[in-house]
């Protein structure tokens, strides 16, 4: 049973294809369990497909927002969001919590990024660094820093 009565969705573009992060993802999530009720939606990519890219990146968009809970807090990750260290990630969970909220959706773009749509919509946005990584080590760093919110909270020996 999860330790804090907070319900994470990480909704992401596109599936993990390397098994490597694939492990990594599963092992994190595995992890996050014991600290609060997580799950995935991944939405198929709209890149490739014949439209133009704006075209693409708007049709993710609003696959995106159709799994974002309107009483959730969205999350939006993004490069020109502001970048938390770990205590300072973990403390933004605690807020939300002592706030009342209950559920944080995180939502994570494909190659081209995120609509202007879910930006509009996103009530924070966190970069994970000033570098830019692929979207499948994005969503495994993301889990992991969200695990290592959990140890923080609970004061656990994970983060050092």
């Amino acid at each position: 049973m999860p330790h804090f009565p907070l319900h994470v969705r990480l909704i992401a573009v596109g599936k993990i294809s390397g098994s490597h992060f694939a492990a990594a993802s599963t092992d994190y999530l595995a992890r996050l369990r014991h600290y609060l009720e997580i799950e995935v939606i991944e939405v198929r990519t709209k890149l490739g497909h014949g439209k133009p890219e704006a075209q693409a990146l708007n049709a993710e968009g609003r696959e995106l927002l159709k799994h974002a809970r309107e009483e959730a807090k969205l999350i939006a990750l993004h490069s020109e969001g502001r970048q938390y260290a770990s205590v300072e990630l973990a403390r933004l969970l605690q807020k939300q919590m002592d706030e009342g909220a209950r559920k944080i959706d995180f939502v994570l773009g494909g190659a081209s990024g995120l609509s202007r749509e879910v930006l509009a919509r996103s009530t924070e946005r966190i970069s994970l660094s000033p570098m830019t990584f692929a979207h499948e080590l994005a969503r495994v760093i993301l889990l992991e820093q969200l695990y290592r919110a959990g140890t923080i909270l609970r004061g656990e020996k994970y983060h050092k």
